[in-house]
C-alpha cells in the first residue's frame, strides 16, 4: 500500500514507471480493503448471538409485553459483562417452538436448561449453575407422596418439552403421565379434577399457584430429580461452551443468592370485588330512615364478619409458615443452617447415578475439626455450638455454586463437589483452611481441620465412596492431624 502512494506523490519525477504496473498496484489495494472488510463484518457478527427463551415460566424466565424478564434476564446481564459477546432475544408462542428453533438452529443458545440424552443429540451444555427442587402438587386430599412411585394409578402431568417427560418414564416407567401445554394448564386440570397430580419446579409451581389463587392446591411431595440448570449451544457454537463456563465460574456467590432472592420474594397483588358491598351499601341508603337499626345490624354483621376473616388470614400465614419452617428443618441441620445428613446422602444418591451414566468427575471430601472435645471440656458445650457455627459460617462462604455441604454429625462435615478434578478438590480444601486462618473464632481461639478427599469410580456405590473419604480423613488425623489426605 505504501508503494501505492509513492507512486501517486511521485509519478511525475518517475515517467519510466510502467502504467500496468500502477493499475496493479490498485488493485492490490481494494484486494486489501475487501479482505479488512469482510473480517471486521464477519467479527462483528459473530458478537450478536441468537437468544431461544421460555416465554412463559416465571419467575425462571418469560416474555411480558414484548420484554424478556425472570431469573434467566439477570444472568444474561452478567454474561453479557462476562464475554465478549450480546443477544438478541428470538421470542415464541411456547416453549415447544423454543426446542424445535434450538433443534432447526434457528437460535444459538438458551439460557436455563436441563440436560439430558435425547437434548445431548442436538446442543452441547456448559456446567450448571441454577439448581433447584422439582415438587409433586395436587389436591389437599391426598395423602403426601414420597416420590413418583407413589402417583400409582392416578395421572401425572407434565409440560411438552420439559426434561422430565424424559426422565420420568425413563425411572417410572408405570406411571400414567399425560402432557400438558404449560405449568398453568397443568395446574388448571388439577384444581379441576381432570388431573390428578402435577410435576414441576418448586419455584415456578409456588409462583402460579399464588397468582391464580388455586388454594386447593398444595405442595404434595419431592422427586430426587433435581433442577441443574445451564447454558445449551446448538452444536454450531459447541466452541462457546469453554467461554461461558469461565464466565460462569467468575460469578460469585454473593451473586448467584442476590439473583435467587430477589426472584423468590414475588409480591402477588389481589384484586377484591367490593360489587357486593356496593350493594348492600346503597340498599341500607335508601331505606335508612326507615330500616336504621336494620342498617346498624348489618355493619354489626360485616364488621364481625371482617374480625373473623382477619382472624382466619392470620391463621393461615401462621400454618404456612410452620409448614415452610418444617420443610426447611427436614433438610437442614439446626444449629449449624447447614444439609443434615438425611438430605445430603438422598441427594448423593441421585448426584451418583447421573454421573455413572454420563462418566463425569465428582469429589467427596470429609472434615473433621482438630481436638474438638479439648474446646467442649474447656469452654463448655454451649461455646462448642458456637464455634460449629462460626466454621460453617467458613464452610458455606469456600462453596461454588452447585457445591453441597452438610453437618455429618457431632464436628464432622462432608462436602460434595460436583465436576471436580483431584487438582481442584484438593484447592477446595485449601482455600477452605485458609479462610480459617484469617477468620476470627470466638475468643480468639485457633480452629483448624484434617481434611479426606477422594474422587468418584465407576465403581463406586454411595458407601464406597464415603468409606474411601472417611479412610483418608483417618489417615489426616493419624499423620498429625491439620493436614489434608487424599484417597483414589
Amino acid at each position: 500500500m505504501m508503494i501505492f502512494f509513492e507512486v501517486l506523490l511521485h509519478r511525475k519525477k518517475h515517467p519510466r514507471y510502467r502504467r500496468s504496473n500502477l493499475l496493479s498496484g490498485c488493485l492490490f489495494v481494494i484486494f486489501i480493503l475487501l479482505i479488512i472488510s469482510s473480517q471486521t463484518s464477519a467479527q462483528t457478527k459473530k458478537q450478536t448471538l441468537e437468544l431461544c427463551v421460555d416465554p412463559d415460566w416465571m419467575p425462571f424466565e418469560a416474555v411480558i409485553n414484548g420484554r424478556h424478564t425472570g431469573i434467566a434476564s439477570d444472568y444474561l446481564a452478567l454474561f453479557t459483562q462476562l464475554t465478549p459477546y450480546s443477544f438478541n432475544v428470538k421470542t415464541s408462542d411456547t416453549w415447544q417452538q423454543s426446542i424445535e428453533n434450538l433443534m432447526q438452529g434457528e437460535c444459538d443458545l438458551t439460557l436455563l436448561l436441563n440436560r439430558s440424552v435425547e437434548r445431548e443429540t442436538y446442543l452441547s451444555f456448559s456446567i450448571p449453575y441454577f439448581f433447584g427442587p422439582n415438587v409433586l402438587v395436587s389436591k389437599t386430599d391426598i395423602p403426601f407422596m414420597q416420590d413418583v412411585n407413589a402417583v400409582g394409578n392416578m395421572t401425572l402431568g407434565i409440560v411438552s418439552g420439559y426434561r422430565l417427560l424424559e426422565e420420568i418414564p425413563k425411572y417410572y416407567p408405570n406411571v400414567n403421565i399425560v402432557v400438558v401445554d404449560s405449568e398453568e394448564d397443568g395446574l388448571r386440570a388439577v384444581d379441576e379434577g381432570r388431573l390428578d397430580v402435577f410435576v414441576g419446579s418448586l419455584y415456578s409451581i409456588n409462583l402460579t399457584i399464588e397468582q391464580l389463587e388455586l388454594t386447593s392446591l398444595r405442595v404434595n411431595g419431592w422427586i430426587s430429580i433435581q433442577d441443574k440448570l445451564r447454558i445449551g449451544f446448538t452444536k454450531a457454537n459447541e466452541d462457546l461452551v469453554p467461554i461461558f463456563n469461565q464466565a460462569i465460574d467468575e460469578i460469585t456467590a454473593a451473586q448467584h443468592n442476590e439473583i435467587l432472592s430477589k426472584w423468590s420474594n414475588v409480591q402477588v397483588v389481589e384484586n377484591k370485588n367490593y360489587t357486593l358491598f356496593y350493594i348492600i351499601l346503597g340498599s341500607s341508603v335508601s331505606i335508612f330512615i326507615v330500616f336504621l337499626w336494620r342498617h346498624m345490624l348489618s355493619l354489626k354483621v360485616l364488621h364481625a364478619l371482617s374480625s373473623k376473616n382477619e382472624e382466619l388470614n392470620n391463621i393461615k400465614q401462621e400454618l404456612e409458615a410452620a409448614n415452610k419452617d418444617l420443610e426447611y428443618l427436614s433438610f437442614h441441620d439446626n444449629l449449624t443452617t447447614l444439609y443434615n445428613r438425611h438430605y445430603f446422602l438422598t441427594n448423593l444418591k441421585s448426584h451418583l447415578a447421573q454421573v455413572h451414566r454420563q462418566h463425569g468427575e465428582s469429589a467427596l471430601l470429609m472434615i473433621d475439626l482438630d481436638y474438638f472435645k479439648k474446646i467442649n471440656d474447656q469452654y463448655g458445650h454451649g461455646f462448642g455450638d458456637t464455634i460449629l457455627r462460626q466454621f460453617a459460617e467458613v464452610l458455606s462462604a469456600s462453596l461454588r455454586a452447585g457445591d453441597v455441604a452438610a453437618r455429618w454429625g457431632g464436628e464432622e462435615f462432608i462436602v460434595l463437589l460436583p465436576e471436580s478434578d483431584k487438582d481442584a478438590s484438593v484447592s477446595f480444601a485449601k482455600r477452605l483452611i485458609s479462610g480459617l486462618g484469617e477468620y476470627r473464632f470466638e475468643q480468639d481461639i485457633v480452629v483448624t481441620i484434617s481434611v479426606g478427599i477422594t474422587q468418584l469410580t465407576q465403581q463406586d456405590v454411595v458407601d464406597s465412596w464415603i468409606e474411601r473419604a472417611d479412610s483418608a480423613l483417618y489417615q489426616a488425623k493419624r499423620k498429625g492431624r491439620n493436614r489434608i489426605e487424599t484417597a483414589y
